[in-house]
């Protein structure tokens, strides 16, 4: 399945998927920041993502279909990583291939933070080669260093 999903670049255009997959009630319950988001708050944030040189936010197509989203936000030091699979793609191993091929595209430091009783995104990450580092605050934190 990997072969087949690819990433591309978000846009302005995607801004109504991304706010339904954002305000999804499981992607909110397993959210860093479950409080569900207006259109107008979505906009100011998708149009902030975009424009910034250290983030990057991609639509992950399966099919030539969108299924999901992953972002990376790149420091110096690292790069944070964060996914959402949109709820009717869920269950088929999207995640992984897109969080995997993301992962493949990074050097460097990867860090992922997931809520403590998200086992599907803690799957998903050692999947993609990240390790289990600790938990703090009911947040697992999950990392891998590439080669080099």
């Amino acid at each position: 399945m990997s072969a087949s999903v690819r990433l591309r670049f978000a846009t302005m255009a995607d801004a109504e998927r991304l706010l339904h997959w954002r305000n999804d009630a499981d992607t909110r319950r397993f959210s860093l920041n479950p409080e569900q988001v207006t259109e107008q708050q979505h906009r100011h944030w998708l149009q902030q993502s975009l424009s910034n040189p250290q983030r990057r936010l991609y639509i992950a197509e399966y099919a030539g279909q969108p299924v999901g989203t992953v972002r990376v936000d790149s420091t110096a030091d690292s790069h944070r990583i964060s996914w959402t699979v949109a709820a009717e793609c869920r269950g088929k191993g999207l995640a992984k291939a897109m969080v995997k091929l993301l992962v493949s595209q990074l050097t460097g430091k990867i860090i992922a933070e997931i809520l403590s009783d998200n086992i599907a995104s803690a799957r998903v990450a050692e999947f993609a080669g990240l390790t289990y580092q600790y938990t703090h605050n009911g947040i697992m934190y999950y990392a891998y260093q590439t080669p080099g």
